[in-house]
């Protein structure tokens, strides 16, 4: 049983409002968890890599990567999904990078907008001096990593496809994290990201018709904009999310 002094929250931060609405449901849901902050505001993306080298100093079990724009909303589904990593023997769960109303790139990949791991299987990877460069295929490394097939073995998605993929082109820099992950032969276990309407945000879930475990919002760096997502602008969505922070979790 996993107790709430084992986990270790961490944020890569922009420093937006968002980040302290997040900190404070974390706080009251797991007071007595840990929330490391790492200001991401220069030298991306390198600066998203900073937290690995943090994380290994930590005493506790386990951690949960949460993008500033990701609110938990129910502490019981967050557990759950957890403790999928004794009850599955898995190493890493987390939403696909694919397959998806907002994401059509590597379903294998994680997007570390909810990760969730075990702090021993990080202080086996070394990436401190990881640099990269664009091409073609996307975000190119210094060490060299990039997808295999190989990786592609153990992949095991149980949900329907509500978007598209691509297995071979690099989409993102954190890319590198996985493929560092599946080298040190970590399982990866997904869970469902359910499109929530109210917020056109993506909830991720344990199973279809599960509780969510939080709301992820996307678009943060615009988030006060007219952009249009699904239909909705932008600034709308989250304002519309700041009210539900407030009167519906009472933050």
């Amino acid at each position: 049983m996993i107790s709430e002094k084992d986990i270790i929250f961490v944020t890569t931060t922009l420093y937006s409002k968002w980040l302290t609405y997040q900190s404070q449901i974390i706080k009251k849901l797991f007071p007595e968890s840990e929330h490391l902050i790492i200001d991401g505001r220069q030298n991306w993306p390198n600066s998203w890599f900073y937290w690995i080298e943090e994380i290994k100093k930590s005493d506790k079990k386990i951690f949960v990567h949460i993008d500033e724009d990701f609110f938990i909303t129910n502490k019981e589904e967050l557990i759950k999904a957890v403790e999928i990593l004794s009850n599955k023997n898995v190493d890493l769960v987390g939403v696909p990078d694919g397959l998806h109303h907002y994401r059509g790139a590597n379903p294998v990949a994680i997007n570390t907008f909810l990760m969730i791991g075990r702090v021993d299987d990080i202080k086996k990877i070394e990436l401190s001096n990881i640099h990269f460069g664009y091409t073609n295929n996307g975000w190119n490394n210094n060490y060299g990593l990039a997808f295999k097939e190989k990786y592609k073995i153990d992949w095991n998605y149980n949900f329907p496809e509500n978007g598209g993929s691509n297995f071979y082109f690099e989409q993102e820099p954190y890319y590198a994290f996985m493929w560092a992950m599946k080298e040190i032969g970590c399982k990866f276990y997904y869970l469902y990201p359910s499109f929530d309407e109210r917020f056109k945000s993506t909830n991720p879930r344990i199973q279809i018709n599960s509780a969510d475990i939080g709301i992820h919002m996307w678009y943060t760096r615009q988030w006060n904009t007219e952009m249009d997502v699904h239909g909705v602008p932008n600034v709308e969505r989250y304002n519309k999310v700041e009210n539900y922070i407030k009167f519906s979790l009472n933050i």
